[in-house]
């Protein structure tokens, strides 16, 4: 149990560790890298001594297949093979989590909320320093400000950045609720502080999508009710209120946020075009793992000179490899493997498949939401190779029972 509380604390830090070596100057990339190979070990280890796997393996064999072929194709090895690994790690902390027992599943999870629930408690005494002085904090982090906030001032903490404070915040709430509901946990004043407290940080970091999607959970999560028509009025009250909540929240903090985003001239809309233009021309296979909007693309950077992508979408002389490139991934990734996206698309089908290994609402909903989630803000950023979609990934591998390629029925929203 150990080693798996220690896995979620090292991903949770993994961008506090990133901002250390950078701030450091060490050429230090990989912790990702090495956490994913400790998980794929572990796994072998599991498998070695259950000699049981699960099917739905074949489709991440099918997926790797697939980018190795379209890699030989298209003459990007051996480059490309990194590109691949790092794209297939992902799946790594799904099948590891989902090999345990319920028993150990349900004991995971447990522990798992109250690392959670730490690290908002650590969250709030930083966030009390940002308030006093986020220009210092920022400086010590060696992140910039960006026009967001009230006066420039949103919340941080050692993430460096409000979405991804933003995302913990709603996989928390996410986790929360699922410990309390699904499970039947009690909930004390000292869960309902902490739920508050993580929810006010959330919107403290003035992240619009995240923010967004927290408050979509906690309109829509089924709430136990006696009666439907109550439940409904409720409901009903709540998503107005909520609505009405988030619009005055978009339009006082995000005025200028929000022209950029709906201008032609926005860097993803023109990032978006190029994807497009792209894939067009390695129509249907894509273009490559490795050679669009990827870590491994800027070490082949041969279509980025073929297409004239400057620095308005790399950034990567200023940005230290951190341009506006990987800021809509999903569109960058689909340019890459082309139709074999599918084979990825189809493993999430089967997930919202899969059965929980609780039998009830709470946990179908819960195990849904973060699919969605994960799916969505792939989007924009890369969630398939960041520490968050990991954490996701294990957290539906704890959640699912088990899930067959062999299997069929009627999924549920």
């Amino acid at each position: 149990m150990f080693l798996k509380k220690l896995l979620l604390i090292l991903l949770i830090l993994q961008p506090l560790v990133n901002k250390i070596t950078a701030k450091l100057h060490l050429q230090f990339d990989v912790f990702n890298e090495l956490i994913s190979v400790s998980v794929f070990i572990a796994y072998l280890f599991v498998l070695a001594n259950s000699k049981k796997i699960n099917n739905m393996i074949l489709v991440v064999l099918a997926y790797i297949f697939y980018m190795v072929l379209l890699a030989i194709f298209r003459d990007i090895y051996p480059l490309s093979f990194f590109q691949i690994v790092i794209y297939s790690q992902f799946f790594f902390y799904f099948f590891y989590f989902l090999s345990f027992t319920e028993k150990e599943k349900i004991k995971i999870i447990s522990s798992f909320k109250k690392i959670l629930g730490f690290f908002v408690i650590i969250i709030a005494i930083i966030g009390i320093y940002e308030a006093i002085d986020h220009t210092t904090f920022r400086q010590l982090l060696g992140v910039h400000s960006v026009k967001r906030g009230i006066n420039y001032f949103y919340l941080i903490s050692f993430f460096g950045s409000g979405p991804s404070l933003a995302i913990f915040v709603s996989l928390y709430v996410v986790i929360w609720h699922y410990y309390h509901y699904a499970f039947g946990n009690t909930i004390t004043k000292k869960d309902i502080i902490l739920l508050v407290l993580s929810i006010l940080i959330g919107l403290l970091s003035f992240s619009r999508k995240e923010v967004l999607f927290t408050l979509l959970f906690l309109l829509f999560f089924p709430y136990p009710s006696r009666s439907k028509l109550n439940k409904w009025i409720k409901r009903g009250i709540f998503i107005f209120g909520g609505a009405l909540s988030l619009f005055v929240y978009y339009i006082s903090f995000f005025g200028d946020a929000n022209t950029v985003a709906f201008d032609r001239k926005y860097i993803r809309w023109k990032i978006i075009s190029k994807s497009f233009q792209i894939l067009a021309d390695y129509a249907p296979f894509g273009s490559g793992p490795g050679t669009f909007g990827s870590r491994v693309s800027l070490m082949m950077p041969d279509i980025y000179r073929r297409y004239n992508i400057g620095q308005e979408m790399l950034g990567w002389e200023v940005l230290g490899n951190k341009g506006p490139i990987y800021d809509a991934f999903l569109f960058t990734f689909i340019t890459e493997i082309g139709i074999g996206v599918l084979i990825f698309f189809f493993f999430f089908y089967k997930l919202f498949e899969a059965k929980t290994i609780v039998k009830n609402e709470y946990a179908k909903f819960s195990k849904n939401f973060l699919i969605i989630y994960l799916l969505i803000l792939s989007l924009f950023v890369p969630m398939i190779t960041n520490n968050f979609g990991f954490i996701i990934m294990i957290f539906a591998g704890l959640m699912i029972s088990n899930v067959s390629i062999l299997k069929y029925k009627r999924w549920y929203a």
